[in-house]
C-alpha cells in the first residue's frame, strides 16, 4: 500500500522524536484527558486490538488491564520502535494499515481502540472504510473505543477568536478532518453509542484564555499552562463546552 506524506511524517517521527513520551503527541495533557477516556471504557476481559499504536505508549498500559492486546501501526519506525522500548509480554506488535480488510481476523477481538487515527488518513472515503473494517474485526456486542478530531470544535474555536480579534487556529496540514455529520451516519450503521467524551474545556482554556492572557504569538504549542489546567478540564467539562472540542471520545458497542 502506497505511503502518504502523513505516513512518511510518523514514520520519520519515529526516528527523530527521543522523548517517549511525545512521539504520539506532543502535548501529553490531551493524551491524558484522551487516556482516561479510553481506559474507563475498556473491557476488562477478551482481546484488545490497538489500531494506530504509534511507539507502544498506550499499549503499556491497556496490556496491564486485559487479557492480551494486539497492536499494529502503519509505520515500521514505529513497530520497530515499540518492540524495542515496550516489548511483546501479553500483547503483539505489527505492521499493517486499517484500510486493509486482512489487517486483523474478523469478529475475534472484544474492544478495539483507536485514537487521532482517521485523522492520518487522506479522505473521507478513506475514514469509512476504516470504520467498516474495525466493525469487521469487532465480535458480536463488541466495545469500539474511538477518540478523534473533527472539523466542527475547529470552526467554532475561529468563530469565536475572529469576534475577539485572534488569528485562527489552522489545524495541521498533515491531518485531514472531517465533520461528525459526515461520519456519523456510517458509525450509526454499525454501532450503539454506550458514553461520550469531548475536549471542550481544555480546548477552550488553551486556545481561547490561555491566548487571549499572553496572546496569540506565545501561545503555540504545549506549556506549563496545559498542566496547571489539567485538574480543571479533567474535573469540569460541562457539555456547554463541547462545541468547541477539537476531539471528541465515544464508546460504540458493536450492533
Amino acid at each position: 500500500m502506497k505511503k502518504t506524506s502523513t505516513d512518511h511524517h510518523w514514520n520519520e517521527r519515529a526516528v527523530r522524536e527521543t522523548d517517549d513520551t511525545k512521539v504520539n503527541i506532543a502535548d501529553t495533557v490531551q493524551r491524558e484527558l484522551e487516556t482516561n477516556f479510553v481506559l474507563s471504557c475498556l473491557p476488562s476481559k477478551g482481546k484488545v486490538l490497538e489500531v494506530g499504536c504509534g511507539n507502544g505508549h498506550l499499549t503499556s498500559l491497556l496490556r496491564e488491564r486485559v487479557e492480551y492486546v494486539d497492536s499494529f501501526d502503519f509505520s515500521e519506525n514505529m513497530i520497530q520502535r515499540a518492540r524495542r522500548d515496550v516489548g511483546e509480554r501479553n500483547n503483539r506488535f505489527s505492521h499493517a494499515s486499517v484500510l486493509a480488510r486482512e489487517a486483523a481476523p474478523q469478529s475475534e477481538y472484544r474492544a478495539i481502540v483507536c485514537i487521532r487515527v482517521l485523522i492520518n488518513l487522506a479522505n473521507l472515503n478513506e475514514q469509512l472504510q476504516a470504520v467498516k473494517n474495525m466493525a469487521t474485526w469487532l465480535e458480536p456486542g463488541g466495545v469500539l473505543i474511538l477518540v478523534e478530531g473533527f472539523r466542527d470544535g475547529f470552526d467554532s474555536l475561529n468563530e469565536l477568536r475572529q469576534r475577539i480579534g485572534m488569528s485562527e487556529v489552522t489545524p495541521a496540514k498533515i491531518n485531514f478532518y472531517s465533520s461528525l455529520q459526515d461520519i456519523m451516519p456510517t458509525l450509526n450503521e454499525g454501532f450503539a453509542i454506550t458514553s461520550q467524551w469531548h475536549s471542550g474545556m481544555f480546548d477552550f482554556l488553551t486556545r481561547i484564555v490561555y491566548p487571549a492572557l499572553i496572546g496569540v504569538d506565545g501561545a503555540r504549542g504545549p506549556s506549563d499552562f496545559h498542566e496547571k489546567i489539567k485538574p480543571i478540564a479533567d474535573s469540569f467539562n460541562p457539555q456547554v463546552f463541547e462545541p468547541f472540542a477539537r476531539v471528541r471520545g465515544f464508546c460504540f458497542v458493536k450492533r
